[in-house]
C-alpha cells in the first residue's frame, strides 16, 4: 500500500460500509479498510478443530475504518497485541490503542519490518535473511512471555487480535506458536504462514499436493525463501526444544498460562 493509499483509507472511509453488517466467522476476514485479517480457527489438532473468533491475525490496524473497528468488536475482539517496534509509533496509529472495551499492548517482537516493500522483493543471493530475523524474534524471551501472558487474560469468549504492519512476519511468527501449542500439523501451520504472500489455491498446492511452484521467467516469487523460511523454523524449534510447548515453557510461561492459551484455541 503506498503512502497516499494509507492517507486516503484513513481520512475518507469506505463507501458502503456498514457497522451493522456482520463479521462471519472463517479463515479469511472481510475487512474492506484493513488488510490481511485472517482468523486462527479451522486447523486441525488431535483434540479437534482450532476454534474461530478467538485469535486473529492481522496487518497494520492504523486505517480501520470506524465501521471497521465496530464489526471486529461485534466479532469478539477484545484484546489487541501490536508487534511492532517503538520507531514506528504504535500508541498513536494504532487505532484500537484508545478504543473503550479494547485492552491494548504493544510488545515489541523485533527492530523492524521485515516486509517492507522498499527493502524486499529482490532475491537474496547469500542466504535466507528472513531466518536471521526470525530467530531473533523466536529468542526474544521475554516479548513471548508477554505475549502469551497477555493472551490469557482474555475475558473468557473474547478474542485476541495481534498484528504487526504488514501481518507477514512478526504475525507470522507468533501464528506458529500459537498453531503449534495447540497441535496444528506441521503442513497447515506452514500454509498458514503461506496465505500471506500468495492466493489461498496456489499455496494448498504447493503445501498439501507436493506441486512445484510456480515462476514464470525473468519474474521474482516470494514463496521459495518463505516456505524455506518457516520450514526452518519449525525445524529449529522441534530439534531443540521438542514440541512448541517445551520452547514457551522456556520463555518463562508458567503451564496454567499456556492451559489458557490452550483452552482459548481449541474452545
Amino acid at each position: 500500500m503506498g503512502f497516499f493509499d494509507v492517507i486516503l483509507k484513513a481520512l475518507f472511509p469506505l463507501m458502503g460500509d456498514d457497522p451493522n453488517r456482520p463479521l462471519e466467522p472463517g479463515r479469511f476476514l472481510d475487512i474492506p479498510s484493513g488488510e490481511n485479517f485472517r482468523d486462527l480457527g479451522g486447523y486441525d489438532t488431535p483434540e479437534g478443530p482450532t476454534s474461530f473468533q478467538r485469535f486473529i491475525r492481522a496487518g497494520s490496524t492504523s486505517c480501520l475504518s470506524s465501521a471497521d473497528l465496530t464489526r471486529l468488536e461485534t466479532y469478539g475482539v477484545r484484546r489487541v497485541v501490536d508487534l511492532r517496534s517503538r520507531f514506528e509509533e504504535p500508541q498513536a496509529s494504532d487505532r484500537f490503542a484508545r478504543r473503550s472495551g479494547v485492552e491494548w499492548l504493544n510488545v515489541p517482537l523485533f527492530d523492524y519490518d521485515l516486509s517492507d516493500p522498499k527493502l524486499t522483493g529482490v532475491k537474496i543471493p547469500d542466504g535466507n535473511y528472513l531466518i536471521d530475523g526470525y530467530l531473533t524474534m523466536i529468542s526474544n524471551r521475554p516479548a513471548i512471555r508477554q505475549i502469551f501472558e497477555f493472551c490469557a487474560g482474555t475475558p473468557e469468549g473474547g478474542a485476541v487480535l495481534f498484528h504487526c504492519a504488514a501481518g507477514m512476519d512478526r504475525t507470522g511468527m507468533t501464528a506458529f506458536l500459537l498453531l503449534g501449542l495447540a497441535g496444528v500439523p506441521r503442513e497447515q501451520i506452514v500454509a498458514d504462514y503461506l496465505y500471506s504472500f500468495a492466493p489461498k489455491a496456489e499455496v494448498d498446492r504447493v503445501v498439501f499436493e507436493g506441486a512445484p511452484i510456480k515462476v514464470r521467467e525473468g519474474s521474482w516469487s516470494p514463496l521459495p525463501s518463505r516456505k524455506e523460511a518457516i520450514e526452518f523454523m519449525i525445524d529449529r524449534v522441534e530439534e531443540g526444544y521438542g514440541t512448541v510447548a517445551a520452547y514457551l515453557s522456556s520463555c518463562g510461561i508458567t503451564d496454567d498460562c499456556l492451559a489458557r492459551v490452550k483452552d482459548m484455541l481449541l474452545g
